[in-house]
């Protein structure tokens, strides 16, 4: 369907203009009439004798050095979860011999000690929580040196809850130049606890900031901060709120004495004959 572009301005006409043709390019190619077989090409069915001797001699194909190295890193992993599953089967801490008739829950651990760290330091620097009656730096059964922890055993348990709220895992404590850590005995006073050599614990050295520093990389759009967002709209009206409005759950929380409830009794409530019992009308203070 054909249109008479005639009726239209100039400008508009100049639109519909035909392209100019297409400029002429020499073919990089022989032409078709120059165009010929080499005749230095053989055929391949010389060489079928030579790849039937290959396969005779390789039936089983050469090995993949290659994927060698991905079946020594699963075997290395299978056999690793074998010796902690084995392992794990061993471990009875209930029936530990160096932790008979003590009680778990008046046992700290303390974690990444130094290892020319004594008993007589660790007294001295835990004797301000409580009476001590038992310390205990592991050690190595094959080389007698020690492995960066120990235990403590308070004579009460209110010393041992209180040196694990004031040190914990995070504040942690400085002996000999190292900052060590205090928890509770998980082993024996947490159901299915186990250590980290056997595949369990709370992380290694560092986890913590690892896990703070992950949304600190650069590239990773998996930091959320609620107040540096863009604010949010509804059609087209923000409903952000102030930087300067704190959040209610950063505040911190304030407990105000309540006045004792008392069992107050009006004059006509207490002349009323009632079946109720008589330890109610007892104040509480």
């Amino acid at each position: 369907m054909s249109y008479n572009i005639s009726k239209f301005p100039s400008d508009v006409t100049r639109l519909f203009k035909p392209n100019p043709p297409l400029p002429y390019k020499r073919p990089s190619d022989y032409p078709e009439e120059q165009r010929r077989t080499n005749p230095n090409i053989t055929p391949v069915s010389n060489y079928l004798a030579q790849l039937t001797d290959y396969i005779n001699e390789y039936s089983d194909g050469t090995p993949n050095k290659h994927l060698e190295a991905y079946e020594e890193i699963r075997t290395s992993q299978l056999q690793n979860l074998e010796y902690l599953h084995n392992e794990l089967q061993k471990w009875d801490p209930m029936n530990d011999v160096n932790s008979q008739n003590t009680d778990p829950y008046k046992t700290i651990f303390i974690g990444r000690l130094p290892y020319n760290v004594t008993e007589i330091e660790l007294q001295k620097i835990f004797i301000k929580f409580g009476e001590i009656e038992k310390i205990r730096i592991v050690k190595d059964i094959k080389t007698d040196k020690p492995k960066g922890y120990g235990f403590i055993l308070f004579n009460e348990a209110n010393a041992a809850k209180m040196a694990v709220r004031e040190i914990g895992t995070h504040r942690g404590i400085e002996i000999n130049g190292r900052s060590c850590i205090v928890d509770i005995e998980r082993g024996r006073s947490v159901k299915y606890f186990k250590p980290r050599r056997l595949g369990g614990g709370l992380g290694g050295r560092g986890s913590s900031e690892r896990r703070t520093n992950r949304f600190k990389e650069p590239g990773r759009n998996t930091k959320m901060d609620h107040y540096n967002r863009p604010p949010r709209s509804h059609h087209g009206i923000s409903t952000a709120v102030p930087l300067s409005t704190p959040s209610r759950y950063q505040q911190p929380i304030t407990y105000h004495d309540q006045p004792p409830v008392t069992s107050y009794r009006s004059r006509t409530a207490r002349t009323t004959k009632s079946s109720t019992d008589h330890r109610s009308e007892v104040p509480d203070y």
